[in-house]
């Protein structure tokens, strides 16, 4: 029997059991777009690291970030952020007990409950470009991550990919995350948001890397005549009718 795929709600990260760990070159400033709700760590290596936070939507001294309650410095110095959401969008900011930088980042956490979905074998089809006037004239586009890998082998599966929120001036100028961009502004622009598309995928089995994914059915809903609106949410993994 044939099977298609309903909704998925499973972002299906690269990372996934893990945490994304971003780096960042000594004295750098890096900037990044992440999905919000998603653990991350941000590296500096000092064992007397200080971070400070200073957010994108408030003009306001920078925050000592041991006064966040989601956030933790780990031993060797770096930053783990658990569940960040967009309000901690920011700059992070990693210096020396003698207030010398080491490392800065620049993050816009994008809203993983405002991520538009499409599937390819579905004939769906992921946000265009779009000019849009956001203080001045802008173009808002995808930046699109690599496939992720087929998560099956010898048999039909799916790869995804996410994409985020990315604005670019016009002129040319260098794009930069939505979030960072607009600093707070709040633009009521649908486009703004960013993407996971998924495909279908068939590879071989590389039987020296294979590790055993069984397929597990956690419950079965079944829709009634009368049923109207239904939100069903399946953690990291598809759902299928």
């Amino acid at each position: 029997m044939m099977l298609f795929a309903l909704w998925l709600l499973s972002l299906g990260l690269p990372t996934l059991w893990t945490q994304i760990l971003i780096r960042c070159s000594y004295k750098s400033l890096c900037r990044r777009a992440l999905l919000s709700d998603n653990d991350v760590v941000l590296q500096c290596e000092h064992p007397e690291a200080l971070w400070y936070f200073s957010s994108i939507q408030e003009e306001e001294e920078p925050l000592l970030v041991s006064s966040l309650p989601n956030i933790r410095k780990l031993p060797g110095g770096s930053l783990q952020l658990t569940s960040p959401q967009p309000t901690q969008s920011g700059v992070y900011h990693c210096q020396d007990s003698a207030g010398a930088l080491l490392v800065e980042y620049e993050i816009d956490f994008q809203d993983v409950g405002a991520l538009h979905i499409t599937h390819r074998g579905l004939g769906q089809v992921p946000l265009q470009n779009e000019t849009a006037q956001l203080g001045g004239r802008v173009l808002v586009f995808t930046h699109w991550e690599p496939w992720q890998e087929c998560n099956r082998c010898g048999e039909p599966g799916e790869r995804k990919r996410l994409g985020y929120c990315y604005l670019e001036e016009e002129p040319l100028e260098k794009p930069m995350p939505c979030g960072l961009y607009l600093r707070g502004i709040v633009a009521h622009n649908g486009r703004l948001r960013p993407e996971l598309q998924v495909e279908a995928c068939h590879v071989p089995c590389k039987h020296s890397k294979e590790t055993s994914q069984p397929y597990f059915i956690f419950d079965i809903y079944q829709l009634g005549t009368l049923t109207r609106d239904t939100w069903l949410t399946c953690p990291l993994a598809s759902i299928y009718r």
